[in-house]
């Protein structure tokens, strides 16, 4: 018997699963449109991308190397079990002695520079590239995991209970008048790239009942010109947790003070938690009550948030409050 099972990405994150004679294998399409053959259950992985998801399918003990910033992620430093994996530096710049010297069955990095996957290949490593930019693109990543951790009931469980999360945001913020609702604007590594609307971010926006300025430009992260910026004119300006940077640096500067969201103090640095777990669901309920304060109750929304992280990871999340 032949399936197939196809995931839907953007124009180059498309993975299409087929299983060959043998049952348990399936060949997978990457971000970086490579054909790689998987037979399950995949025993030794690197993570340099997706490592959020290791407590997610509980898969510790197949994770034999992972990201250098992976250990200071707020989520994974509540587990022990971190502290005995090594690290095999970044996805741009790894450590190929370290990580040879690992034997993965598996490689997980991103797409973002497709030549060092190009060269973990050649080494004669198998890699799997993955960006999803869009929810439906992270629900595919999560049914891949599920099929490599032979987990395909708990991928279904953790996307069900993100749908509810995302469904009851979105239902809050319905009650907003369109007249009321705000600009928003997500920057990310410097205070003039922002998201476009080929993103994620941009999808967030729009879910936590925003309305993105940057929309129009049909790419991810484009760097726009600050006229640009002053222009648009945003309610809400939300910097990226990664950034090196934070809202002392707008608030300060007179040239953002031109700008609605820094004159009313409303620039916000986001935690730092990636978009490419379920953390994004309490990332769009932490972006819809700093956009909408008089619509949250603060207490309600810690409680849901704790009871929502307790279900996929099993702990909560630190660095993410409502205060």
């Amino acid at each position: 018997m032949k399936k197939v099972l196809v995931f839907v990405q953007a124009a180059i994150l498309f993975w299409a699963v087929s299983a060959p004679a043998d049952a348990l294998a399936f060949t997978v399409k990457d971000a970086a449109g490579n054909d790689i053959e998987i037979t399950p259950p995949v025993s030794r992985v690197v993570f340099l991308s997706l490592y959020e998801l290791i407590p997610v399918f509980d898969v510790w003990d197949r994770v034999v190397g992972l990201n250098r910033w992976a250990f200071d992620n707020e989520l994974l430093k509540r587990f022990p079990q971190l502290k005995e994996i090594p690290s095999v530096g970044t996805p741009d710049t790894v450590n190929i002695e370290v990580l040879l010297s690992l034997h993965p069955d598996l490689v997980i990095t991103w797409s973002y520079k497709p030549e060092v996957d190009d060269f973990l290949v050649r080494r004669g490593l198998k890699v799997i590239s993955v960006y999803p930019d869009s929810l439906e693109e992270l629900y595919a990543v999560l049914d891949l995991c599920g099929r490599l951790f032979q987990k395909e009931d708990r991928a279904r469980e953790i996307r069900s209970l993100m749908e509810k999360s995302f469904a009851e945001t979105a239902s809050k913020v319905s009650k907003i008048p369109p007249g009321n609702r705000r600009k928003v604007l997500w920057l990310w590594g410097k205070p003039t790239t922002v998201s476009g609307g080929e993103c994620l971010a941009n999808e967030l926006i729009k879910l936590t009942g925003g309305i993105n300025p940057a929309e129009g430009i049909k790419t991810k992260h484009p760097e726009v010109s600050m006229e640009s910026i002053v222009g648009w004119d945003p309610d809400v300006i939300f910097i990226w947790g990664s950034a090196r940077y934070g809202p002392e640096e707008l608030l300060s500067n007179q040239q953002w003070k031109k700008i609605k969201a820094v004159r009313d103090g409303r620039v916000f640095k986001a935690p730092d938690l990636t978009t490419w777990s379920p953390t994004i669901c309490s990332l769009a309920l932490w972006m819809a009550w700093k956009t909408y304060p008089e619509y949250f109750d603060r207490k309600e929304l810690s409680e849901e948030v704790l009871r929502f992280n307790k279900k996929c990871f099993g702990v909560p999340i630190k660095g993410l409050t409502f205060d």
